[in-house]
């Protein structure tokens, strides 16, 4: 049996840009992902992660039309990876999330934090 879940909250790194990929569009983006804990000398501590992230089609739209950089947003997909050759002949690759679904993260003081319209089912690829 496989299993390829990633579910993730994190801070949106940059302001979400729309393109088109074909016939459809989307979205490549980052999330920081902040992780706390203690230390040996109980020191709070902090290790941020980025991870990079694609959502297709009309999800795709509706984030870029609502998301903004910094805002607090939980997503649901699969690890992917791809894999290419630079103009150097070196065999690079990058992980990404491929995003099925996506929603507003709700915070404990945010009462306006609402689910995304474009929260739903993405195109998958």
């Amino acid at each position: 049996m496989n299993i390829n879940r990633v579910l993730l909250i994190g801070n949106l790194t940059v302001q979400p840009e729309l393109v088109e990929a074909g016939k459809t569009k989307i979205v490549n983006a980052s999330l920081a992902h902040h992780q706390f804990f203690e230390n040996g000398q109980e020191e709070r501590q902090e290790v941020t992660t980025f991870v990079e992230i694609k959502i297709w089609g009309v999800s795709a739209e509706n984030f870029a039309k609502h998301v903004r950089r910094g805002q607090e947003i939980f997503v649901e997909g699969a690890l992917r990876q791809d894999r290419w050759e630079d103009d150097q002949g070196n065999k690079r690759s990058k992980l990404y999330v491929n995003v099925a679904t996506w929603q507003f993260a709700q915070r404990k003081n945010d009462e306006s934090a609402t689910k995304s319209p474009g929260n739903g089912l993405a195109k998958k690829r």
